[in-house]
């Protein structure tokens, strides 16, 4: 489960925590702390959790965006969501 995707959509629709977000599609708190964590992606809780937030399930199962930018040495990086960062090359050196 992409997790930054389901944060910002607690975000926009006033869901302030995971056990808020627990009451209000009844799935358990702990069932829901797996699928943060990645732990399982029981599809029935995905599709529950985004008919409540009014996404595709799709949207909420979608791997992490890769950043690409470009450091002051020219190399190539790709920044995961994770934060972890991996230089490719010096594609753009002279």
């Amino acid at each position: 489960m992409n997790i930054q995707v389901l944060n910002e959509l607690m975000r926009l629709n006033g869901i302030p925590s995971y056990f808020q977000l627990s009451k209000e599609t009844h799935i358990p708190y702990t069932t829901l702390l797996d699928l943060v964590r990645g732990k399982g992606e029981k599809l029935s809780n995905v599709k529950t959790i985004a008919d409540f937030l009014g996404v595709k399930m799709s949207y909420l199962l979608d791997e992490p965006r890769k950043i690409v930018t470009i450091n002051e040495r020219n190399n190539v990086i790709i920044e995961k969501e994770n934060g972890y960062n991996s230089v490719l090359s010096n594609l753009l050196s002279d």
